[in-house]
């Protein structure tokens, strides 16, 4: 089948080789609010809306238990938008520091244009944190056709409703002809509740979670553990597919429309 559009992450799948803007972000804001979490924590809601990202960490049956016994409140909606506040503070400055495109990204996007494919883009940003990063990568060669961010929704991920939209948009239909690539659980959820093939990304994402120079610097044999044990928490979350990083995806589009 001709596949006729491609819906991507930003953050671990297009840009941000390990998406570590937003995991500094977080472990600052809940260090600040008196509750510091481990990187794992704040890894586990990536992609999802960042107020949801925050609500579902202090969610967690032990961050609750310390909201109550160290904080002695609630953890309610009230501290939910205090530490998203604080966190969109934080992410808002360190955002321009994290824009360099991975690496294959911008000529894999050329391929897909070459070939007609409409290129969607959805994303756990709001748009007030997207209007510091498109103009940055667009100057790189990260400009997909149109973007729908995560405040612009009634839903945002797992919700389809940005994929909906995306296809609306290009007339692209069954969504069996359209794909989601991205890095997180979240966005594997998203694409299979668009009924779109899903396709997650393992080694440049929030699931194996190093910077690139971090990944590089790893011995051979603790690469392939990092990036088979990422594959397999998306193919968990319900990927079709698992690829190390989107600059497969043109190999692996040849061989989908070659069937």
């Amino acid at each position: 089948m001709k596949i006729k559009l491609i819906v991507f992450d930003w953050a671990g799948t297009l840009i941000d080789f390990g998406c570590r803007a937003p995991l500094g972000a977080f472990v600052d804001a809940f260090a600040a609010a008196g509750l510091p979490i481990s990187e794992e924590v704040a890894r586990k809601p990536m992609g999802a809306h960042k107020r949801d990202h925050a609500r579902e960490i202090l969610h967690e049956p032990d961050i609750a238990a310390r909201v109550r016994h160290d904080l002695h409140r609630e953890p309610d909606e009230s501290l939910v938008n205090e530490i998203y506040g604080d966190f969109t503070a934080r992410l808002l400055k360190v955002l321009p520091a994290h824009t360099a495109p991975i690496p294959g990204a911008v000529e894999m996007l050329a391929a897909l244009r070459e070939q007609g494919i409409a290129i969607g883009s959805t994303t756990g940003y709001t748009r007030l944190m997207m209007d510091i990063v498109e103009p940055l990568v667009r100057v790189a060669g990260i400009a997909p056709d149109a973007l729908i961010c995560a405040d612009e929704v009634p839903q945002a991920r797992p919700a389809p409703w940005a994929c909906f939209r995306l296809a609306e948009r290009f007339n692209a239909y069954p969504m069996s002809c359209c794909v989601k690539v991205g890095d997180t659980p979240a966005d594997m959820a998203e694409g299979v509740n668009a009924g779109m093939v899903t396709i997650g990304v393992s080694e440049t994402g929030n699931e194996v979670g190093l910077s690139e120079e971090a990944f590089a610097a790893l011995p051979e044999g603790e690469r392939s553990e990092h990036v088979a044990a990422a594959a397999r928490r998306l193919t968990d979350a319900g990927a079709n597919f698992v690829l190390r990083s989107v600059v497969e995806l043109p190999a692996w589009l040849y061989r989908w429309q070659s069937k």
